[in-house]
């Protein structure tokens, strides 16, 4: 009897796809090394602030600098692993899809796994260097920190903290930065100057406190350095309260 030979595999074997032009993994891993460090000199002001305003020793803001930018790391990352499931479709398409993404999703993690420890120090380095060279010298660095308003820092931590379960109990004037601002049934009121808005369903401590992180961080993005100014004025017969700055010709309605 004759012996009956298995029939050959018809499973294709899983093969390297970092010849396709698509998956460039030079080219990617250029593009996410320049992504993060941008996003390093995009953020670093507000990174700045959060430290400035925190109370925690030098080893903590140092963890605060290293958490930052391992989200920023991580989040690039992500970036390019969904831009190359788009490029790649629906994986069901064809039989090779699966395989292609695999290929793909592993090499994204060898990108990430070898060069992150030098990516987050390359963070760290054009960090520091750039707030030196942005200020000249520590001399300068002390001027722009003294010039620094610690009531705006206050209130864009309060900004950052709306979700938390932190509780905050006070709101300083924005006009005169001395006073509290209270509220009874008609007004929202300073109890050290006379600034005083009317309080409605729109309009109460809590929005106000909200709206001024908001003007606060809004104006730091735009990339100005100087503090802002507050102040209620009447506008077609419309009591609020404006945010103004003479350098960015910032004259905005907060509440």
């Amino acid at each position: 009897m004759e012996k009956l030979e298995k029939p050959a595999s018809t499973i294709p074997k899983r093969t390297s796809n970092k010849s396709q032009p698509e998956f460039d993994y030079s080219t990617r891993k250029q593009k996410f090394r320049e992504n993060c460090f941008r996003r390093v000199r995009e953020d670093r002001t507000r990174l700045l602030w959060k430290l400035r305003i925190s109370d925690c020793q030098s080893s903590d803001q140092k963890e605060i600098i290293n958490s930052a930018f391992q989200d920023i790391v991580s989040d690039e990352l992500k970036k390019i692993e969904d831009s190359s499931r788009n490029l790649l479709g629906n994986p069901t398409v064809t039989e090779d899809c699966d395989d292609i993404l695999w290929e793909y999703e592993e090499g994204l993690k060898g990108v990430f796994e070898g060069d992150s420890e030098d990516i987050l120090l390359e963070m760290q380095q054009i960090f520091y260097k750039d707030l030196l060279s942005d200020n000249g010298s520590d001399v300068q660095i002390e001027t722009w920190e003294d010039e620094e308003d610690d009531y705006l820092a206050a209130l864009v931590s309060q900004n950052m903290c709306l979700n938390s379960e932190q509780e905050q109990n006070q709101i300083w004037c924005p006009i005169c930065k001395k006073g509290e601002l209270m509220e009874n049934h008609r007004h929202i009121y300073c109890n050290m100057c006379e600034m005083q808005l009317n309080k409605g369903e729109e309009v109460n401590l809590n929005i106000l406190q909200e709206r001024l992180a908001e003007a606060h961080a809004e104006h730091l993005e735009r990339g100005c350095r100087l503090k802002p100014k507050f102040s209620v004025q009447s506008v077609y017969n419309l009591k609020a309260l404006y945010i103004t700055c003479e350098a960015c010709n910032t004259f905005e309605v907060v509440v």
